[in-house]
């Protein structure tokens, strides 16, 4: 009884840490069978669209980012500490706190524009990481600790900063950058005459070959975890 129990949780986990490392993949086949525009080619209608130009601020202007400071049209952060883990011995990177930031901004070419109005939430920034690590036994900056202190964070417990390489905190900035060339991904909508990219978007700096391998490299992990959880489970239900 309590064997099949075990097994029904483990492969219940399985399922869903499998799901958690092939979501990021699902975009993957239409945005490396897709041609890749010109902003201003981009139409309303077009299905799914892959376009390529220069980032400029709209009407909404520019947000500043958390860690660095710096003013930007989107970003995405993420703050981790480095505790005991189970399942990656001997530590993992356990995950404190996220967030993300958008404006509406225009993506150009040399002959046009067209509209970006990332959802809040919905959107996936693939783009080079800025990454500030602070030692368990470290203070963070000041603009740092002002996020943790907003975001409710609590310092690193004492039990934790005892013990040797843990504690260590990472925090990871993405950010879309004023007047950086960027490929963006996803489906139009047409908003007061206007073509706009809106939605579930893929914001990157890289090519939608570089996005592919970055998102197949980091499904790796939790693919391999869920397909153990699923063959421990297995053996409990059929045991």
């Amino acid at each position: 009884m309590w064997l099949a129990v075990v097994g029904v949780v483990f492969v219940t986990l399985g399922v869903a840490i499998g799901w958690y490392g092939l979501r990021p993949l699902v975009v993957v086949p239409r945005l490396l069978g897709s041609e890749i525009q010109a902003p201003s080619a981009v139409a309303s209608g077009d299905g799914f669209v892959v376009c390529r130009g220069i980032a400029t601020a709209g009407e909404a202007g520019t947000v500043a980012a958390p860690f660095s400071g710096t003013d930007c049209l989107g970003f995405e952060f993420e703050i981790t500490e480095r505790q005991p883990s189970v399942i990656a011995l001997p530590w993992a990177d356990a995950h404190l706190d996220d967030g993300v930031a958008t404006r509406e901004f225009s993506l150009g070419g040399d002959h046009g524009s067209v509209a970006v109005d990332p959802a809040s939430r919905r959107f996936s920034l693939d783009t080079a990481s800025t990454t500030v690590t602070v030692g368990a036994d470290e203070t963070p900056a000041d603009r740092l600790q002002r996020v943790t202190e907003v975001r409710d964070i609590q310092p690193v417990s004492r039990w934790l900063a005892a013990l040797p390489f843990f504690g260590r905190r990472r925090f990871v900035e993405r950010r879309i950058d004023p007047g950086e060339t960027y490929l963006v991904a996803g489906h139009t909508d047409h908003r007061g005459g206007v073509t706009t990219l809106t939605g579930d978007l893929v914001i990157t700096d890289r090519s939608p070959r570089g996005v592919a391998l970055g998102r197949l490299q980091a499904a790796v992990f939790p693919l391999v975890v869920a397909v153990g959880f699923v063959a421990v489970g297995s053996w409990a239900l059929l045991a």
